[in-house]
């Protein structure tokens, strides 16, 4: 976002907050619900896995979801769900009278924030991986006035409640550590059917599954990607079997730089279906990593441009210390996977999660459920 637009788009925000204020004398709906996931673009994620256990909950709450293309989410309503427009009057009506908005990305700054309602932050990442930075000047002010509000953070270990909530957001609230809604079924073994579903509805039935699944560059820059045919011959040779290699690109810039995958699986509704199908995650500096560490199967990382990145985002504690194979160049990373090494990697992964002091209980979404009927006096 250019200077221009940034300060445009705070003043804006700041004044809206202002010219909407009055419609915070609508009454708030003790039972309603609002979810949003990565900002209105999808059904995901931890408010996806916390909104379908208030549902089998069936506590008469009234659930609500916003998106920024409702019509592609309409099969909600066959569930008693409603969906709305995020840019839509009605969704200002919902936004200002739900008793609780849980949203996992910054939220809305130019919406008024109301006491008398409870706002779940489930964030979108795990671990203690890639720096979330707050920048000074007009940036710094503009992010923290999309995280103002927040009630409740959920927190999948006690590295990122430190180093991520308390250190880079400056959150001095509470903050739940019982691990993140969204993998639960990683963590309770679960995933192991629900993998098989999901390779049957890609059409891999029977074939091994590599995900290429990179995390966005500032600025927009396409993310460097692996050599495709070596990947395969690698994965053959070391794990057997007939190997198809997907690529999924983060949310926010999913340009890929010519890595020949099988399929395109960046317009995947859901992350998290998409690690249950994997044998294999590749990725860099993203913390889907500590998702599949989750699962014990292997992760391995491909950084060609670690000192770069290194350099304009930084990481909370030092990559080299991940116990995830760590990958340089093609060469590096054929390296890597031809001598993974299974008995030391459950080992490492084991040992990672103890410095971290992983929170994931594999209940998560039962814990953020409880808490909101809690705060919609149904508890």
């Amino acid at each position: 976002m250019g200077p221009i637009k940034l300060f445009a788009s705070y003043v804006f925000s700041l004044a809206a907050r202002g010219i909407l204020s009055p419609l915070k004398l609508l009454p708030v709906n003790k039972r309603r619900v609002l979810f949003v996931s990565f900002r209105g673009k999808q059904y995901s994620c931890s408010p996806k896995a916390i909104s379908e256990e208030l549902e089998k909950a069936d506590k008469g709450l009234e659930l609500v979801w916003a998106f920024h293309e409702p019509e592609r989410f309409a099969f909600l309503k066959e569930r008693g769900i409603k969906v709305v427009g995020d840019r839509s009057l009605k969704f200002l009506y919902y936004a200002l009278t739900s008793r609780v908005v849980c949203t996992n990305a910054y939220y809305k700054p130019f919406l008024p924030r109301r006491k008398s309602q409870f706002y779940l932050r489930t964030w979108h990442g795990g671990g203690a991986y890639k720096r979330v930075n707050y920048p000074k000047g007009l940036y710094g002010a503009y992010i923290k006035l999309q995280q103002q509000g927040a009630s409740v953070y959920l927190s999948s270990s006690k590295a990122f409640t430190q180093m991520t909530l308390r250190d880079s957001f400056g959150f001095s609230g509470e903050v739940i550590e019982k691990g993140l809604p969204r993998n639960d079924l990683l963590v309770s073994g679960k995933w192991l059917k629900k993998g098989e579903d999901v390779k049957k509805e890609l059409g891999f039935a029977g074939k091994k599954l590599c995900l290429y699944a990179p995390t966005y560059r500032d600025g927009g820059r396409p993310f460097p990607a692996p050599d495709a045919d070596r990947l395969r011959a690698a994965l053959e040779k070391r794990f057997g079997g007939q190997w198809v290699l997907c690529c999924r690109g983060h949310h926010v810039n999913n340009a890929s730089n010519a890595f020949r995958a099988d399929k395109d699986l960046s317009a995947y509704g859901d992350m998290q279906p998409l690690l249950m199908a994997a044998d294999v995650l590749v990725t860099d500096y993203s913390s889907s990593v500590w998702d599949m560490s989750l699962t014990g199967k292997p992760a391995f990382l491909y950084c060609p441009d670690l000192k770069e990145y290194k350099s304009e985002r930084d990481f909370y504690t030092d990559i080299h210390s991940w116990p995830f194979p760590l990958s340089q160049s093609d060469e590096e990373l054929e390296k890597n996977v031809l001598s993974f090494d299974a008995e030391k990697y459950a080992e490492d992964v084991k040992r990672h999660h103890e410095k971290l002091g992983s929170a994931e209980s594999g209940n998560a979404a039962g814990f953020a459920a409880q808490r909101i009927l809690k705060e919609c006096g149904l508890e």
